[in-house]
């Protein structure tokens, strides 16, 4: 049976397929090699999955026409009970397979600039509930949404029914910005009767809900490379983006590199803003940065760390966004994870009663090695209000001992220039008790 490749959705749902099948590179590789007698190399670079498979069907093979069946052959006789096969195989559907521009132009007509993002959120809802998948799966060359002509040329390339569910959600997202709810969205409402006439398409409206909290959190991990240049020693940086509620990672358009440790900075800055472009359709606002930094690099300055704002403009890092910082080797020891995790959950457990922060060892004066794991054993936390040793080796020694005692929270200052030891207390009691404890983002 002929299938309809111009069909955007399902070229979309094919290269997810792919995608899910075919689940890493040297997987892909060797599918690519026995059944179509290509060296993937040729095709795409080792990167991330979803821009793999995308170069594989829309750079490769759906430019020409026998490569397409070629491939498509292939998955089918390596896969035939894939459900994807009878979602493509279905015939061509008779009405009109996209809107017209006649149907486009009224709609956007109808909106104003200050409807922006509102429209924008409505689109990305739309998309996901329309093709089932976020738009970064199904696009990852990602075409620009930054001004209502790019959507509205965007909505012309698929069928009418994303039209009609984007101005659905278009309506919701109105209504609930509309301060005094006496915004008038009968012209919206006509639209989408008629086309839902037009192309016999059932109207879905969807509910009017608050949206939920979530949050966004640039995990970036540094790990000793053992590789050492005349610029220093090597890191290789790992990136991942997690959105609070969602158990997959977020694509973006990041990878991990390999750089002496004075370049993270810029790499860590260009990640920011990618990773929140892509955090548009989750509505998370700012991301928080989260770094696992090893033992060595635990006393480095982040918040000097310079970086681009969205002006282009170089600012430290601390005055333009939260941060956290923790220890790689928490990450890497499991017998660390174990008891973290145990602590973890007393923690959350007591979060929200008025004395959790009294269940944090406070340590006064500077402890001599070997004498801080002991007190910090039944602890929650630790609160150090005592100038570190001079000595970067017992510095070192005693950060390994918070780092083993798996203490949930550990802050200590080595500023004491302009506070006293009794202010500086104070500054971390008040920390404490402000903020939620468990939810990076508020702390």
């Amino acid at each position: 049976m002929t299938i309809d490749w111009n069909d955007t959705d399902k070229c979309s749902k094919f290269r997810l397929a792919l995608e899910t099948v075919y689940f890493d590179y040297d997987e892909l590789d060797r599918f690519v090699t026995e059944k179509l007698g290509e060296n993937l190399a040729n095709i795409s670079e080792k990167t991330k999955m979803s821009t793999v498979t995308f170069r594989l069907l829309y750079k490769w093979a759906k430019p020409n026409e026998k490569r397409l069946a070629q491939l498509f052959d292939a998955f089918r006789a390596e896969n035939p009970d894939h459900s994807v096969i009878a979602t493509l195989q279905q015939p061509l559907i008779t009405r009109t397979s996209k809107p017209a521009a006649e149907d486009l132009e009224p709609l956007f007509n109808l909106f104003a600039l200050d409807d922006f993002a509102d429209i924008q959120r409505a689109f990305f809802r739309a998309f996901k509930r329309v093709l089932r998948n976020d738009f970064r799966q199904v696009r990852p060359d990602y075409p620009p949404l930054q001004e209502l002509a790019q959507i509205q040329a965007l909505l012309a390339t698929y069928e009418p029914k994303l039209a009609l569910q984007f101005v659905e959600s278009v309506i919701v997202e109105l209504q609930r910005s509309s301060e005094e709810g006496d915004r008038d969205l009968t012209p919206l409402e006509q639209w989408r009767d008629r086309i839902a006439q037009k192309y016999n398409i059932p109207v879905e409206v969807p509910e009017l809900t608050a949206p939920t909290a979530c949050h966004a959190y640039l995990l970036v991990a540094l790990k000793e490379s053992g590789r050492v240049t005349q610029e220093g020693a090597d890191v290789n940086v790992f990136v991942e983006l997690r959105v609070t509620g969602e158990l997959d990672l977020i694509e973006f358009d990041a990878i991990s590199v390999t750089c002496p440790f004075d370049q993270v900075a810029g790499h860590v800055s260009d990640w920011i803003h990618k990773a929140e472009a892509a955090l548009i359709p989750y509505e998370c606002g700012r991301v928080t940065l989260e770094l696992f930094l090893p033992c060595v690099h635990l006393e480095e300055n982040i918040a000097a760390w310079e970086v681009q704002n969205e002006q282009g403009l170089t600012i430290a890092l601390g005055g333009q966004r939260g941060f956290v910082v923790r220890s790689l080797e928490w990450v890497l020891n499991r017998t660390t994870q174990t008891v973290l995790t145990q602590k973890w959950r007393l923690l959350e457990h007591c979060v929200g009663a008025n004395n959790v922060y009294d269940q944090f060892h406070l340590q006064e004066a500077c402890p001599a090695p070997g004498t801080l794991l002991a007190f910090l054993e039944d602890s929650l936390g630790l609160r150090l209000v005592a100038k570190l040793p001079s000595d970067r080796e017992q510095r070192k020694a005693l950060l390994y001992e918070i780092i083993n005692s798996a203490v949930p929270i550990a802050l200590w200052s080595t500023e004491f220039d302009q506070f006293t030891v009794a202010e500086l207390k104070t500054q971390v009691d008040h920390l404490l008790s402000a903020s939620q404890l468990t939810n990076f983002a508020d702390l």
